[in-house]
C-alpha cells in the first residue's frame, strides 16, 4: 500500500529533471555574441531550457522580448524585469503562458526589481523546440543529425545592438537495447544471489551499490542545475525526496542483513522498489537520448539508470527468494500439530 501511494502521488516529481526539462535529443548551443562585449557572459543552461546572462559593465544592458520590447535590464543597480512585457508572462512555463490584458509591448516599460546582483536566469522560448509534432526532417529520418533552427536574442547597451546567436539541433541518441539487456543480466544475478547460501551479504552488497548509484544520480542532477549552491542543493533533494527515505532504509537493511536477520529483507525490498521506480523507471527514457540533465555526462547517467533498474529488480526478486528459503517455520510436535495448536490445547 505504501509503494502504491508513492507511485500514485509522486509521478510528476519523481523523474530526475532540471527546470522541467528531462532527457531529450534536442541540443541547444550558443554559437556567437556579436559584437563581443567585455563584461557580458551568456550561457545556455538546464539542457536548453534557460539562458543565464551576467553583465558587469558600468552601464545598463537591456534584453529584448519576442516583440522587440524591453524585457530585462541589468546594470549597477541590479536586475529589473518589465512588468508590461508579454515575455514576462510567456516565459513562466515551457509552453506559452497567458498574457494579461494590461501587458503591452509598446507601452513605456514598468521596471520591477528582481535582485541587486548582476546575473539573471530566464526561460526563453526562442532557444528550444516548443513541442507538438517534430520537425518534418526529423520525422522523416530521426536516426540522423538535423539542424532544426538558428535562434537569436537581441540586446542593447549604450546605443549599440548586441546579438546572441545559437543553434537548435536534433542529435539522435543511442539504442536502448544494450542497456536493457544489462538490466536483465543484473536482475538475474540478484535473483541467483538471493537463492545462494551467501544471500545476506550478497544482497547487502547490492543494496550498497544501489543506494550509492542513486545518491550519485541525484547529486549529479542537482549540480547540473544552474543557480546558486543552495538552489543546486534544493534540486538534489526536492527531486529525490522519496529516494532519501530509501537511502535511510537501505542503511538499515544492510545492517540487518549483515547480521543475517530476515527482517532486513523487508527493508531491502522497499529500498529497491523506490530506487528502481524513481531513480530508474522514471528516467528510463534517458537510455535512448543524447541530452540528459546530468553533470557528468550522458553515459554516466545511463549507467546509473541501468544499475537502478537492474540491481533494483534483482534485490526485489532476490529478497523474495531469500525469504522463501530462509523464513522461520512454525514448530511442529510429534503428533503433527503446530506449535500454536499445542499452545492453544
Amino acid at each position: 500500500m505504501a509503494i502504491g501511494a508513492l507511485v500514485a502521488t509522486a509521478a510528476p516529481a519523481s523523474a530526475h529533471t532540471v527546470s522541467g526539462q528531462g532527457a531529450t535529443n534536442y541540443r541547444t548551443t550558443l554559437t556567437a555574441i556579436t559584437p563581443p562585449v567585455p563584461g557580458l557572459t551568456i550561457k545556455v543552461v538546464n539542457l536548453g531550457s534557460d539562458l543565464e546572462l551576467t553583465w558587469t559593465g558600468p552601464t545598463d544592458l537591456t534584453v529584448f522580448g519576442y516583440q522587440g520590447e524591453p524585457y530585462l535590464r541589468l546594470g549597477p543597480d541590479g536586475v529589473y524585469r518589465n512588468r508590461l512585457s508579454p515575455a514576462t508572462y510567456l516565459n513562466v512555463t515551457r509552453s506559452y503562458g497567458a498574457i494579461p490584458p494590461f501587458a503591452d509591448a509598446h507601452a513605456t516599460p514598468d521596471w520591477v526589481k528582481l535582485s541587486s546582483g548582476r546575473s539573471v536566469l530566464w526561460h526563453d522560448h526562442r532557444i528550444h523546440w516548443m513541442g507538438g509534432p517534430m520537425p518534418p526532417p526529423v520525422t522523416a529520418d530521426p536516426g540522423s543529425f538535423h539542424h532544426v533552427l538558428t535562434w537569436k536574442v537581441m540586446m542593447s547597451e549604450s546605443g549599440r545592438t548586441i546579438t546572441a546567436t545559437g543553434a537548435l539541433d536534433w542529435v539522435p541518441g543511442s539504442s536502448p537495447w544494450p542497456w536493457l539487456a544489462l538490466v536483465l543480466v543484473l536482475a538475474v544475478a540478484g535473483t541467483l544471489l538471493g537463492a545462494s547460501r551467501h544471500w545476506a551479504r550478497g544482497l547487502a552488497a547490492l543494496i550498497a551499490v544501489l543506494v550509492a548509484a542513486d545518491v550519485v544520480h541525484a547529486v549529479g542532477t542537482g549540480v547540473f542545475a544552474a543557480g546558486s549552491v543552495a538552489h543546486k542543493f534544493a534540486v538534489t533533494f526536492t527531486g529525490s525526496y522519496y529516494s532519501v527515505v530509501a537511502w535511510v532504509l537501505g542503511a538499515i537493511a544492510i545492517r540487518l542483513l549483515l547480521k543475517r536477520s530476515i527482517d532486513g529483507l523487508f527493508a531491502a525490498v522497499f529500498t529497491a522498489l523506490v530506487i528502481g521506480l524513481f531513480g530508474g523507471l522514471a528516467d528510463v527514457v534517458s537510455l535512448a537520448r543524447s541530452q540528459v540533465p546530468f553533470e557528468w555526462g550522458v553515459r554516466a547517467a545511463q549507467v546509473l539508470v541501468t544499475v537502478s533498474l537492474g540491481v533494483g529488480a534483482g534485490v526485489v526478486i532476490g529478497s523474495v527468494v531469500a525469504y522463501r528459503f530462509n523464513r522461520p517455520l512454525p514448530a511442529v510436535d510429534p503428533t503433527g500439530a503446530t506449535g500454536a495448536a499445542v499452545a492453544g490445547g
